[in-house]
């Protein structure tokens, strides 16, 4: 059997694929896995055991490319073809692939590209658990909805470095912390973040280590700005497996519903989120103890108005119940 999987982005989408790659794999360890998905997300599948090849989505093209690369597609003569994403984009290349099998979820107006379209969920279930469905028409069916990212060894040994040039010690409590996102309805307020960074450091002695990636320094500088503490110096960016690496090193990890959070879940460090429109339901992995979220609903958040609305979810998060959580998991975990 040879597979093609598609989940074109984003970076946290892919990673909860990776149960699914991992159910395939064991459920047809001599099949040829292959992953479709644009970058920089590939990167979260570089050191994936479980998959034979990654390929390339370029995010531009023109119309002769386009055709191009699905001609290519066909002539690799996957025998199934399983469409994570979803959207028209990879709807039409799922149906143009000509495998005889081609699996994914019946979108409005997408079903006709799929030999089995898979009814969508009521029930609000965690992402990975939502993908995981999708295998049931090869009659796989999951419940362990772990995920997998795996680090080098030359990415562990960038975290050590790091952790010496730092001056951080084994000995010392480390609490990373990423205020950023891309999407205004995931970032919390910068003088929040601030006011529970300075009392971890205050009340727990914390060294306090940003995570962010390129473009998003300003969510950083702001931070900063409002602390009254000492966090760590800024560094480098790391590359997404290097980022993982770091989180597996330290002793808990605070932040925004983002991409870091995602790999501190697969890495298996303790995790505090702080969600604004999503629900936390739908990225939390169930019966996963030592992973938190915090969210708010001012009674409107299955009818999201958002850009309309003023964030009421997302600032309801008051710093009083985030420093709660984290006494709890503090004295729990760490």
């Amino acid at each position: 059997m040879k597979f093609l999987l598609i989940q074109l982005r984003r970076i946290g989408d892919v990673l909860m694929t990776t149960p699914s790659i991992r159910l395939l794999r064991e459920s047809f360890p001599e099949a040829e896995l292959t992953f479709l998905t644009e970058a920089p997300a590939d990167q979260v599948l570089r050191n994936n055991p479980f998959l034979d090849e990654i390929l390339l989505y370029p995010k531009t093209q023109t119309i002769s490319e386009s055709i191009a690369f699905i001609r290519k597609l066909r002539e690799r003569q996957f025998d199934c073809v399983i469409d994570f994403f979803g959207n028209p984009r990879s709807a039409l290349m799922t149906r143009l692939s000509a495998a005889p099998i081609r699996i994914g979820f019946s979108f409005r107006g997408r079903s006709w590209a799929y030999t089995h379209p898979v009814k969508i969920s009521a029930e609000m279930t965690y992402a990975a658990q939502d993908k995981a469905q999708l295998l049931e028409e090869l009659g796989i069916y999951a419940n362990d909805f772990g995920l997998n990212f795996f680090a080098a060894e030359e990415d562990k040994e960038y975290a050590e470095r790091l952790f010496g040039q730092l001056g951080i010690t084994g000995s010392d409590f480390v609490v990373t912390l990423s205020p950023v996102s891309r999407q205004p309805y995931k970032v919390w307020p910068a003088e929040r973040f601030a006011m529970i960074a300075d009392w971890l450091v205050q009340n727990y002695q914390a060294k306090i280590l940003f995570l962010f990636g390129p473009g998003e320094e300003h969510f950083i500088d702001a931070v900063r700005a409002a602390m009254k503490q000492k966090a760590l110096p800024d560094y480098g960016i790391p590359s997404l497996a290097e980022t993982l690496a770091i989180l597996n090193k330290v002793d808990l990890h605070l932040g925004n519903d983002n991409g870091p959070r995602h790999f501190a879940v697969a890495g298996g460090t303790p995790t505090l989120t702080i969600f604004g429109r999503p629900w936390a339901a739908s990225w939390t992995p169930p019966q996963a103890a030592q992973h938190f979220a915090l969210e708010y609903d001012p009674g409107c958040k299955n009818k999201c108005t958002y850009p309309e609305c003023k964030l009421e979810c997302l600032h309801g998060v008051t710093v009083e119940a985030v420093q709660a959580e984290l006494e709890t998991m503090i004295k729990t975990f760490c």
